[in-house]
């Protein structure tokens, strides 16, 4: 369910990889702002991608007849915040002093980074985080986990034992929908609500060691039969697919945080620490910096834009359910990790 403080924001912005987080929160938005009798009136959804030209003429039409407010709905605003530094002034002045009469919703599906010049690392985003109208619904971060298992643990009213907490975190990784699914799933098992690592590895064992992990293995290491041979017994499960979507999003998005230091000129610890790895897992970085270097800064957008059409496909928001986008990103991904 999304924060209650950012409910309450009549301009507003969610982002995330996380589809059903993203589509609770939209839908939670809308439906207390939106009457249902006056939808088809005083709600307008902006095209995908639209430009800030778009959304600013839908902001700026007038409210039906019977109609206090008008709401308008930005999806798949990603492009929005390609250029933090470069938004128009009027755009910005609005963004600063949201005008009475009118609600604005934004939707970026990817997580926008906060850092400074970047997406949300500006004004007016930096002023609307700290006036809590952002909910990120997107991967965690590394040390987001531990905090995250906890919570939702104790909202439960589960006690993880021992290694059972760091255990979960690094079978499912930063995706907050896996690791909720698994923790009611140890809610049903834990009569006594104490959960042991024993637990843990029963729950999670047939991702951890199956269908996911291979998938994701093979393609490291450009086996594309491998790779598409994991895929094809993913398919098989409805929920399996999204599982590896999340494993290639996190590939992607660390080949993406390695290109940046990369610019920076970072090396040693400080580039291992810009990928949220830790000093044992040093060894990974081979595997991006092959992949940086076959691909460019052209290629590694070509593979995002792959990985946002799976995305679209799998959550059912695309003209096409077919496996082609899926296929098409295993060998894209194949291709690029193969030596």
């Amino acid at each position: 369910m999304a924060a209650p403080a950012w409910l309450d924001h009549s301009f507003a912005l969610v982002h995330g990889e996380d589809g059903d987080g993203r589509r609770k929160a939209v839908a939670e938005w809308t439906r207390r702002r939106v009457d249902a009798e006056w939808a088809d009136f005083s709600l307008t959804v902006c095209s995908e991608g639209c430009p800030w030209p778009e959304v600013m003429a839908a902001l700026q039409e007038a409210a039906p007849l019977g109609a206090e407010v008008r709401t308008v709905l930005v999806p798949a605003a990603d492009n929005l915040f390609t250029r933090a530094k470069e938004l128009p002034g009027a755009v910005k002045a609005l963004l600063e002093k949201p005008p009475q009469g009118v609600n604005l919703l934004l939707v970026a599906w990817n997580t926008l980074p906060a850092a400074p010049g970047k997406a949300l690392g500006a004004k007016p985003w930096t002023d609307w985080t700290k006036a809590g109208r952002i909910l990120k619904v997107g991967v965690l971060e590394p040390a987001e986990i531990p905090g995250f298992i906890e919570a939702e643990a104790k909202q439960l009213g589960l006690s993880l034992q021992g290694a059972a907490a760091s255990l979960l975190a690094q079978r499912q990784g930063g995706n907050p929908g896996l690791i909720k699914r698994a923790l009611e799933v140890l809610d049903l098992l834990s009569e006594d609500r104490r959960v042991s690592e024993a637990m843990v590895d029963q729950v999670t064992f047939r991702l951890a060691d199956q269908k996911a992990f291979a998938w994701s293995g093979a393609w490291q290491k450009g086996d594309a039969a491998g790779a598409l041979k994991a895929l094809r017994m993913a398919l098989e499960d409805e929920e399996e697919p999204l599982m590896l979507l999340g494993q290639a999003r996190r590939e992607v998005d660390r080949l993406l945080r390695y290109a940046e230091a990369q610019a920076a000129g970072l090396r040693g610890p400080e580039l291992t620490s810009a990928l949220g790895l830790s000093p044992k897992q040093a060894f990974l970085l081979d595997g991006y910096r092959g992949a940086f270097e076959k691909l460019k800064a052209k290629g590694i957008k070509a593979l995002l834009g792959r990985l946002n059409q799976c995305e679209r496909d799998l959550k059912g928001m695309a003209l096409s359910r077919s496996e082609a986008p899926l296929l098409d990103l295993t060998l894209a991904l194949c291709r690029a990790w193969g030596r």
